[in-house]
């Protein structure tokens, strides 16, 4: 995805992300506390970990929440957006890649 920055912001320059949508709250409290030292700092350096740069849940965030129950993707009948979005730098490489390099 290509993400624009805020709205307010004026000299934010575009730049590709990641954005992994989870279902289950379980997963994403799991998710986010293997990522995050209890003051939010990150747990791993970003040399190891693909850092999280913003964290979306529907029951805490009234903008995504709306947007889990309009957005569809082009042809689908239903509604599909999880309730929980972890938003992340895109890597150089796909995991695929990486296993196969290492």
């Amino acid at each position: 995805a290509l993400d624009l920055g805020d709205s307010q912001e004026t000299t934010a320059e575009p730049k590709q992300v990641v954005m992994k949508f989870i279902d289950k709250e379980e997963h994403f409290v799991n998710e986010m506390q293997a990522r995050r030292n209890d003051d939010g700092s990150p747990r791993f350096s970003s040399e190891f970990v693909t850092p999280d740069l913003d964290s979306y849940r529907a029951d805490q965030d009234a903008g995504y929440a709306d947007a889990c129950k309009t957005w569809k993707p082009h042809g689908a009948d239903a509604n599909v957006l999880p309730d929980y979005c972890v938003v992340m730098e895109r890597g150089e490489r796909s995991l695929l890649q990486a296993m196969n390099a290492e």
